[in-house]
């Protein structure tokens, strides 16, 4: 149960207007459910208890109550008081408009636990620009480690069957010292190589987890870690994010309804919003997954800070062995080595190999001594990227504002993709629009575990900067073409008997 100390932190200032109070707290535990702080199954304080709290009259907080049953936000029990109801589309968020189910776009939205979200929209017209990759080319220091590679590993690598399930002994060595320098001690032999990040994701997601398993993650995520953790039949819980990350203090909520096993957050340059976890929720987190006995999987395939002016991963709080860490060269080099990791316990890594086994036996030792060879020269190459993602986040976001003032989003603090809140607007249909004209951009329910933010698209800028300030234009045309006849306004949140 939620404590109403808890709940009046998590609502927050609520009584401004002029509308009777229970009327206003009413509205106010609505926001709190439909932005996910108060997960379906959440115990509500008793009525006497958040009166106190309030310093309002039982009856205030009593029709407040039943204004919330009324609008079917919650369910209550004798024995057991009040709980948030289980979420139904269109009741919390009913400003999500439902998709005809007619629509040919409609695989966009899984209508089961299995199915992938991967609907991806696709070019439509010829030389359609794609800003949905948020990866860079490769530069000259992943070429120069190609050819050292061919040159000096390969002959040597020849030499054996080409297979080894773990990973590159080389490439293993330096992704754990790459850690320990982060400031997470790691030994070689708790380190798994998989083909990318998305492999690793999968892996966890079919070996630690699986049907009935339940996955909390952030709202908005990673669309290749949604696909991941609901292919592999895992039920998805989301965790409200805001402008520094996850919130924390909501997981500990998460398991009224049905146990969390693992919780997925990617704590440096959230994808998509770009947000930075604080230090002390990354603390909170280990601590919450030690009490809670749940495994934290943390994704660093966006974080090219290499620990300089950012804080510790969580795993470097953690005494228990309870976070799994999870990276990449995708974002750190290029995209085209495939080369991924996980970091965990052995026991972990005993079980995530037996799964890459059966999936592809080994990833490509050519492609790991490549990685190794990249390793070398990490400093020069996260520089090389930073930079330039840096360049391409100024140069989309100065196209933007000039061609598309109507549209606003928070400023990244790092990280290759722009959250944008189109007003008015159903994102679906507008990315439709947009892709019959040449630029193909992700909607927001597709970055959603649980299909919200329909206002919003994922703009990716690892294009080179004439494409994206074309894909502006593109973008552009295609709103002054969405007529407002297409367009949905958002009501208000409260609550309506």
């Amino acid at each position: 149960m939620v404590s109403a100390g808890t709940l009046v932190e998590l609502i927050g200032p609520w009584a401004d207007g002029a509308d009777p109070l229970n009327e206003q707290l009413a509205a106010a535990l609505a926001r709190a459910i439909d932005l996910g702080l108060l997960p379906p199954g959440t115990r509500l304080p008793a009525e006497r208890e958040l009166a106190r709290e309030l310093a309002l009259s039982r009856t205030t907080i009593v029709a407040a109550y039943d204004r919330l049953r009324l609008a079917g936000l919650a369910r209550s029990r004798q024995g057991s008081g009040t709980r948030v109801a289980a979420r139904r589309p269109g009741l919390t968020q009913a400003y999500l408009a439902p998709l005809d189910s007619t629509d040919s776009d409609a695989v966009l939205w899984p209508t089961s636990s299995a199915a992938p979200a991967v609907g991806l929209l696709t070019p439509l017209v010829d030389d359609a620009i794609e800003l949905t990759i948020g990866a860079l080319p490769a530069g000259s220091i992943v070429a120069e480690a190609m050819a050292a590679a061919v040159r000096d590993d390969l002959p040597t690598l020849m030499l054996d069957s080409g297979y080894d399930p773990f990973g590159l002994p080389a490439l293993r060595h330096q992704i754990a010292a790459y850690l320990s320098r982060l400031g997470v001690p790691t030994d070689p032999d708790q380190v798994l190589v998989t083909s990318g990040a998305q492999q690793a994701l999968h892996l966890i997601g079919s070996q630690l987890g699986g049907p009935a398993t339940s996955v909390a993650m952030e709202n908005p995520s990673y669309i290749g870690a949604i696909d991941a953790f609901r292919t592999t039949g895992n039920r998805l819980v989301p965790i409200p994010v805001d402008a520094e990350g996850a919130r924390v203090e909501v997981i500990g909520l998460l398991g009224a309804n049905a146990p969390v096993r693992l919780v997925y957050v990617i704590p440096t340059f959230q994808n998509p919003t770009g947000a930075v976890l604080p230090e002390s929720r990354r603390r909170e987190l280990a601590r919450l997954a030690g009490e809670g006995g749940f495994l934290v999987v943390e994704d660093l395939t966006p974080d090219l800070t290499l620990g300089v002016d950012s804080p510790p991963p969580i795993a470097a709080f953690d005494p228990g062995d309870r976070v799994i860490t999870v990276g990449s060269l995708s974002k750190l080099a290029w995209g085209g080595l495939r080369v991924g990791w996980v970091r965990a316990s052995r026991p972990v890594i005993d079980r995530l190999v037996a799964g890459k086994i059966v999936v592809d036996h080994s990833s490509s030792l050519v492609t790991q001594a490549i990685g190794a060879r990249v390793f070398e020269r990490l400093d020069e190459v996260a520089a090389r990227s930073r930079q330039a993602g840096a360049e391409r986040r100024s140069v989309l976001m100065a196209a933007l504002s000039e061609r598309l003032p109507e549209w606003t989003w928070t400023e990244p603090k790092g990280g290759l993709s722009l959250w944008v809140r189109l007003p008015g607007a159903d994102a679906v249909a507008f990315s439709r629009l947009a892709a019959t004209l040449g630029v193909v951009v992700r909607p927001g329910p597709l970055a959603s575990p649980d299909g919200g933010f329909r206002d919003h698209i994922r703009i990716a800028y690892g294009s080179e900067p004439d494409r994206l300030v074309d894909g502006v234009e593109r973008l552009a045309a295609a709103w002054a073409a969405y007529t407002p006849a297409d367009r949905s306004s958002r009501p208000s949140l409260a609550v309506s008997v």
